[in-house]
């Protein structure tokens, strides 16, 4: 088998088209003796003018100060693609963020990456299709049988919140747990964690969590 590389990401925000790479970490592993045989990891200062959302730096606390003598990202771009070179790749939901912004930052080098040709695993897409998350895999999840097994009919209001119910009291038996926070009905405000505690942030945008 391929030996897998598996990597991550830390940007200023979140916009894949504009936003920058400041941490690229990535691991090889053999597979067929079940260890990692190489490490990588390298900070990248964005190249001219930029911003960090308060959001992001208070998740990965890399400062611009911090940033100031660190390579830019095409001055370690052939290291990453020599760190891939002959491997599969494993992210935690990469396939949607990480690998998208890898894409983006090697074309502003005039590098073409097309992460399509490589055998890419993605375990939280994996961990989806494995446990899911509607109402049916919830259901079975704590009663360990099928909606249809219970006599109810998937996608009937009648049955769906009599499933609700039991998916509530089989979850609160495990831990109680409180209401939801609804601090404005479109959601624009949301309890998150700020800094290590938790307050009232924006959720969309480039303030997301500011």
């Amino acid at each position: 088998m391929n030996n897998i590389v598996v990597f991550d990401i830390e940007t200023t925000d979140v916009d894949k088209k504009k936003d920058h790479i400041i941490q690229f970490s990535a691991i090889k592993y053999d597979r067929d003796n079940k260890r990692i045989i190489d490490e990588y990891n390298t900070y990248i200062q964005p190249y001219g003018s930029y911003t960090m959302s308060v959001g992001s730096l208070a998740i990965h606390q890399i400062t611009p100060k911090f940033l100031e003598d660190k390579p830019h990202f095409i001055d370690v771009a052939n290291d990453i693609l020599n760190f891939f070179e002959g491997c599969d790749l494993l992210s935690y939901n990469g396939l949607s963020f990480d690998a998208p912004f890898l894409k983006r930052e090697f074309a502003d080098c005039g590098i073409e990456w097309n992460f399509s040709e490589y055998n890419f695993y993605d375990a939280y897409k994996e961990e989806l299709r494995r446990n899911g998350n509607t109402l049916k895999d919830v259901y079975k999840r704590y009663t360990g049988k099928s909606m249809e097994d219970a006599g109810y009919k998937a996608h009937d209001a009648s049955a769906d919140i009599k499933a609700t119910l039991e998916v509530f009291i089989a979850q609160t038996e495990i831990m109680e747990y409180p209401p939801e926070q609804i601090l404005t009905e479109d959601g624009f405000i949301k309890i998150k964690d700020f800094c290590g505690k938790e307050t009232e942030c924006f959720s969309v945008g480039k303030w997301n969590g500011v």
